[in-house]
C-alpha cells in the first residue's frame, strides 16, 4: 500500500503544470518536474545541478537568492514573482511558493506559470494609457487637436 501511495505521489509531481522542484542550501537545482523542460525548453539534465539563479536576468539576482533561501521559506511567506530565462533566451514569468524542507537542508519551489496573464496586463495597461493620452491632447479652437 505504502508503494502505492509513492507511485501515485511520483506520478503527480512529474505530471504537474506547475513547475515544482526542489533547491539545495546553494541555490543548486537537485530535483525537477518535467513541467521545467515544457515551460523553458530545457531538457531536465540541462538544469538538475544548475544554480537557479543562473536562471534570471542579473538584475532579479536578488530575488532569486531570497527565494532560494532556506532561512527565508518560513510557513506563511508571501508568494514572489520571478521570471525565468528560456532555452531560446526569451523569458518567462511565474508566481512562486516555496516551503524549507528542514530535514534535507533544502527548499521546495513551486512556480505558476503567468506569462500570459503578465502580457494582458501589458497590453492593458498600454490601451489606457493610449487612450489617456488620447484624451489629453490640447485642443485646438475648432476643437480639433493643435500641432
Amino acid at each position: 500500500m505504502l508503494e502505492l501511495g509513492r507511485r501515485q505521489s511520483d506520478r503527480t509531481f512529474h505530471e504537474s503544470a506547475d513547475l515544482l522542484g526542489v533547491v539545495t542550501a546553494e541555490g543548486v537545482l537537485k530535483v525537477i518536474n518535467l513541467a521545467w523542460e515544457k515551460a523553458l525548453g530545457f531538457r531536465q539534465d540541462e538544469l538538475v545541478g544548475r544554480p537557479f539563479f543562473k536562471l534570471v536576468d542579473d538584475h532579479d539576482r536578488a530575488t532569486a537568492l531570497k527565494l532560494t533561501n532556506p532561512r527565508l521559506a518560513i510557513p506563511g511567506a508571501p508568494v514572489m514573482e520571478l521570471a525565468l530565462r528560456c532555452k531560446d533566451l526569451s523569458y518567462r514569468s511565474f508566481l512562486w511558493n516555496r516551503r524549507y524542507i528542514p530535514s534535507e537542508q533544502t527548499v521546495f519551489l513551486t512556480g505558476r506559470d503567468i506569462t500570459e496573464q503578465k502580457k494582458m496586463e501589458t497590453t492593458q495597461n498600454l490601451r489606457m494609457y493610449q487612450a489617456y493620452a488620447r484624451d489629453k491632447k490640447p485642443q485646438g479652437p475648432s476643437g480639433t487637436s493643435g500641432s
